[in-house]
């Protein structure tokens, strides 16, 4: 089963920079799933649930997370809740 997930950055939303494709496989493996969609506003994470089951994910978490510009790395804030699947 492939799994997808929604990353909402609920703090450091104006240091996230534009992720390339490569940047994201890398957030995909440390996070143990298929795909990843970030989300800064309710809009987005929409846009990346509907995303990631187009791109064939069979189970979709959504975490919201923190984004260290010096580190350039996401920081979970909580547990992942299962959106889909």
């Amino acid at each position: 089963m492939k799994k997808g997930i929604v990353l909402y950055v609920a703090k450091g939303k104006e240091d996230v920079p534009l992720k390339t494709g490569a940047d994201l496989a890398e957030a995909a493996r440390s996070f143990g799933v298929a795909g990843v969609s970030v989300a800064n506003s309710e809009e987005d994470a929409a846009y990346g649930w509907m995303s990631l089951i187009t791109r064939g994910m069979q189970q979709i978490l959504f975490m919201a997370v923190e984004y260290d510009p010096t580190r350039d790395s996401f920081t979970s804030l909580a547990a992942p809740v299962r959106l889909y699947g």
